[in-house]
């Protein structure tokens, strides 16, 4: 705690510790080196003291806005910052984050293309990546773009398509797509369709291939309701044995 920044005193953070600790403390370096109180650096970042004070501590990674507002406001370049971060932070940190800026960062960061897919599963990955690489719109922005293209989608549909349990109808792609900025003069917005129709195409034989079940067997072990039961038919005797029977039942009757 230096004079002229009232407060509790701050738990010195050991650097040595790893990655996450060495990032907090060269933060703080940072902004001693410009001079700077927590209040006038809230100032000029536009965040709080709580915040700015959370990223130097080293115990939890900050969010990459936080990172960049903290860095401009030091006269950092947060470009040269982010490959460091990205290795410190967790993935929800990054997919929020979105692609770097830089061309040559961006270009480090590979997705899958509608060519490289080949179940539902990995249509719904690859439609995750791509909504990373139109810098990762929240499903209610994705909503209004799409409604204002007149290709209007609810968020429920969207998450379902993100989700991948089954493969979306084309109707919720178009209006996925359109929603995450995508033109759809572009190539890839076709590719996206065609790739639909291949996978819907391949499930529609998939169910006419399976094979049929062979087993003729009643449901329920063999069981038979009583009210389906056919009713037993009488055994007859032979012919000749009636004849015979009717022949005694004669003699015993006439004297």
């Amino acid at each position: 705690m230096t004079p002229n920044e009232p407060g509790r005193p701050t738990t010195e953070v050991d650097p040595s510790k790893g990655a996450l600790e060495q990032l907090a403390v060269d933060l703080l370096r940072l902004r001693k080196y410009k001079s700077l109180t927590l209040e006038q650096l809230a100032a000029k970042s536009g965040l709080s003291r709580a915040t700015l004070s959370a990223a130097t501590q080293g115990a939890k990674c900050p969010s990459w806005d936080t990172m960049k507002r903290y860095l401009q406001a030091v006269d950092e370049d947060p470009s040269a910052w982010r490959p460091r971060w990205e290795m410190i932070a967790n993935e929800k940190q990054r997919e929020a984050a979105g692609l770097p800026e830089a061309p040559e960062q961006r270009a480090a960061v590979k997705r899958m293309l509608p060519s490289d897919v080949m179940t539902v599963p990995a249509f719904a990955v690859a439609l995750r990546q791509l909504k990373v690489w139109r810098r990762n719109p929240t499903y209610q922005k994705i909503a209004n773009v799409s409604a204002r293209h007149d290709y209007a989608v609810r968020q429920t549909t969207i998450c379902n398509v993100f989700r991948g349990t089954k493969l979306p109808t084309e109707n919720a792609l178009i209006g996925v797509l359109v929603g995450m900025g995508l033109s759809m003069k572009d190539p890839e917005f076709s590719a996206w369709l065609e790739k639909r129709r291949e996978l819907e195409a391949a499930e529609v034989e998939s169910t006419l291939n399976s094979p049929r079940s062979t087993n003729t067997r009643p449901k329920g072990g063999g069981f038979t309701p009583t009210h389906k039961k056919r009713p037993p038919i009488p055994r007859q005797r032979p012919y000749g044995s009636r004849n015979r029977l009717l022949h005694r039942r004669k003699e015993q009757i006439i004297p």
